[in-house]
This record gives structure tokens, C-alpha cells and sequence, in this order.
């Protein structure tokens, strides 16, 4: 040890001490020193993998791009191509069950579920938010609260407004930020899987937002960047089948249900449009324009018609709900496009002063091309007592639209 000062022999003598004493704790392990290769993990019984089924039954959630937005044929949506990759994989027969809505967030899928389940039974569920996003988290307790069946989520990307990446912005593979945590944030609290395209894709495409991949994978005629084309989608669809055949046993594990917290013990109530549901439960017959100016539109997105929405151009117009209602909390889906019109939501007359109650005053801003409907919390109780949606400042350009409203009573 020569050429050790006091300080150095301490500290040899001290590192061969933590070598060759037993450890701190039974948890703790013994470092080896000059054994080789490293012991091997011991391993337990691999937990089963179910089988594949004969029949499987899936049914979709999400936005424009589950339509088959930007596609140039049915054969060629990402839903489609799944379904044909996974039945060439596993001999499964898949029957698909694709509700997936324009512009939509997840909040309007949440609403009233059991209303998606008059069909066959579901034995999947694929939620794709990551660009529209809304309260993921929210569509999943619903599922979890009528179903069995496992959820995934599924993560495509946007580009749009093209013109931001154009230059190689680096920022371009995580665009939509916000709508991709609100996905992520459901995964987390539901230890669900979320298969992520973008990272698929990076190791070939490098950023799909950049100026040489964004022609390639996304559509470019309208809204460029938006949408992803033929070849987005087809690469989507075969990712999702191949990480659905990978992960099928994790997927399927019941002790990921068994984690999931308990859901609200609230009752829920609902008036809609979409494409589902009975008339009795359609926002068309829930309320009625108080004079002129509103009206029930129509809407056939990807050859599919559904009734949409109560409409109105009219400055100071206004939608009045057919019967009192009640609730103690609501949540109110309001439909807006590029210029949106500012609404203002009460509820009343109270029969003690006569006087209604502001809920919400509502301005939405859409950062996206077309059109989409926004969940809009109304804050405050409403009992017996009508609600009232008036459009402050709607115009042709900037249309007022109402199409559904969740109202949720304690207990």
C-alpha cells in the first residue's frame, strides 16, 4: 500500500469490507466479484396466454381518421386493414363494429354507454384519441362499468397545419400534445396498452411530420398533414394487429381489471345524437327552439347518415329543454368550427325568484380544419328547472350547434 496516504487505506479497506461482508439486508444482494456471466433470474411458471378465439368481436372509438379519413376506398381505412392482418395471423374471425365519429372527442362516446351495446357483445375495444383526445379516462371507466372486455389505445399523429413542419420543425413528432396526454393519462390510471405508431415509425420515416415524410404518409389534398393516406393507414392498421398478436396474453390478463379503481356511483342520464341510441333519448325531442332560429341539422360523414345537431345562425336565439330536468353536475357536447359562436348556458326559472342561473358562458377554439364537438362542463345543480342554451353571437359563418347533453344526480 505504499503511496497510500491515511485517507486511501481507509478507503480500500473499507470498499473490501462492503465486498466480503454478508449484506445490509436478506433483500439485498451479495456483490459478486469475478463469477463470470451473471447468475441467471430464476424463473417461475410463465403465465398462460389464451388462445386466439374463432370469433372476435371489436368494436372502435375514435375520430375522422377511424372513418376513414384521407383514405381512397373502404378496403383501405386502418380499421379494415387490422381487421384483415389479425385474421390472417391468428384464423380468427373478426367482426368489426366501427363508431368512430368526425371530430369528436371521447367524451360523447362516454355518455350513456350502455346505448353502444344493444348489438353484438363486444370482446375488444380500440380507443384512438390521440388527436382529438377529451376525457379518455372517462370513456374507459364507462366501458369498465358495462363490460368485461379489455380496452387499447391506439396512438396515430397529426401534422396539420402542414406549413409548421415544412421547415423540419423538430417539435413535429409530438404535435397534438395535449389530446396525446389525455390518452396517456387514461392508459396510466387503467394500466391499459397503448400501441404508439409514431415511435414504430421513426426508425424509417425519421419525423413523419418532416417535408420528406409528410407526402408519404398523410393525405395531402385536403387540410395536408392532417389525415394520414393509404399507406398511414395501412401501416397503422398492420402495427395494431401485430402489437394486438404480441401483447395478447398482457391485453387479456385479469389481473390488470382487478387493478382498475371503482367508478362513480352516480346515475346518469342522457340526450344525444349519433349513431346510436332510440328516439327517446334523442336530443332532437329533448329540446325546442324558443321562437325562431334553431334547427335540427343532419350530417353523412363517410357515406354514414346520423342525426347531428340543433343548429342556429341567429344572434340571441334560443334552444329551451322540452321538460325540467335535474342534475347535479352535467356535461354538455356543443359542435364548432373555425369561427365558433359564444353560448351562454342557464338554468331556471327558479320559482321562488323567477330569475335563472348562468351555468356556463362557452367559447370554444378549434385548432383544426372542419369541425368538432367539445364537452363543456356546466358548473352548477340544476333542479326542476329548464335549461336554456342561447347563441350570444352566431352568424352563417359561425354557426351555434347543441348535440347531446350528460347529466349525472349524487347517489
Amino acid at each position: 500500500m505504499a503511496g497510500l496516504g491515511s485517507y486511501g487505506k481507509a478507503a480500500l479497506v473499507l470498499g473490501l469490507a462492503m465486498l466480503l461482508l454478508p449484506p445490509l439486508h436478506r433483500h439485498y444482494p451479495r456483490c459478486r466479484v469475478g463469477s463470470g456471466a451473471p447468475a441467471a433470474l430464476a424463473a417461475g411458471p410463465a403465465p398462460a396466454v389464451p388462445a386466439f378465439p374463432r370469433n372476435l368481436t371489436v368494436m372502435v372509438f375514435g375520430g375522422s381518421t377511424s372513418t376513414g379519413r384521407g383514405t381512397s376506398a373502404k378496403g383501405n381505412r386502418w380499421t379494415e386493414v387490422f381487421r384483415r392482418a389479425f385474421e390472417a395471423a391468428t384464423g380468427s374471425s373478426v367482426t368489426l363494429i366501427n363508431k368512430a365519429r368526425g371530430g369528436t372527442e371521447a367524451d360523447f362516446f362516454a355518455s350513456c354507454f350502455p346505448r353502444y351495446l344493444s348489438g353484438p357483445k363486444p370482446d375488444l375495444f380500440l380507443l384512438e384519441f390521440a388527436i382529438n383526445g377529451g376525457n379518455v379516462t372517462r370513456l374507459v371507466e364507462s366501458i369498465y362499468r358495462h363490460t368485461d372486455a379489455p380496452v387499447v389505445l391506439v396512438r396515430q399523429m397529426s401534422c396539420f397545419p402542414a406549413s409548421r413542419y415544412a421547415a423540419g420543425d423538430p417539435t413535429g413528432r409530438v404535435s397534438w400534445p395535449e389530446q396525446r396526454e389525455e390518452q396517456r393519462t387514461a392508459g396510466y390510471v387503467y394500466r391499459l396498452h397503448e400501441f404508439d405508431l409514431v415511435n414504430e415509425l421513426v426508425p424509417y420515416y425519421g419525423s413523419p411530420c418532416s417535408r420528406e415524410s409528410l407526402p408519404k404518409l398523410f393525405d395531402t389534398k385536403l387540410a395536408p398533414g392532417q389525415h394520414l393516406n393509404d399507406l398511414g393507414q395501412r401501416l397503422l392498421g398492420e402495427f395494431v394487429a401485430r402489437e394486438l398478436v404480441r401483447n395478447w396474453g398482457a391485453i387479456n390478463n385479469a389481473s390488470r381489471r382487478a387493478a382498475a379503481p371503482a367508478g362513480s356511483n352516480e346515475r346518469e342520464s342522457c340526450f344525444y345524437a349519433g349513431n346510436g341510441g332510440g328516439s327517446a333519448n334523442s336530443v332532437k325531442t329533448a329540446f325546442a327552439p324558443e321562437g325562431e332560429g334553431w334547427t335540427f341539422v343532419t350530417n353523412v360523414p363517410a357515406g354514414r347518415k346520423y342525426e347531428a345537431c340543433w343548429s342556429s345562425a341567429v344572434p340571441g336565439s334560443r334552444l329551451v329543454s322540452v321538460a325540467p330536468v335535474n342534475f347535479d353536475r352535467a356535461t354538455m357536447y356543443l359542435e364548432y368550427s373555425h369561427r365558433p359562436a359564444k353560448l351562454r348556458v342557464s338554468c331556471g326559472p327558479n320559482a321562488a325568484t323567477g330569475k335563472s342561473v348562468t351555468l356556463s358562458e362557452v367559447t370554444a377554439h378549434l385548432g383544426m380544419n372542419g369541425t368538432m364537438i367539445q364537452s363543456v362542463v356546466l358548473t352548477g345543480q340544476c333542479r326542476s328547472q329548464r335549461l336554456t342554451v342561447e347563441a350570444l353571437d352566431a352568424g352563417p359563418q359561425q354557426p351555434a350547434r347543441v348535440c347531446g347533453i350528460s347529466m349525472f344526480v349524487s347517489g
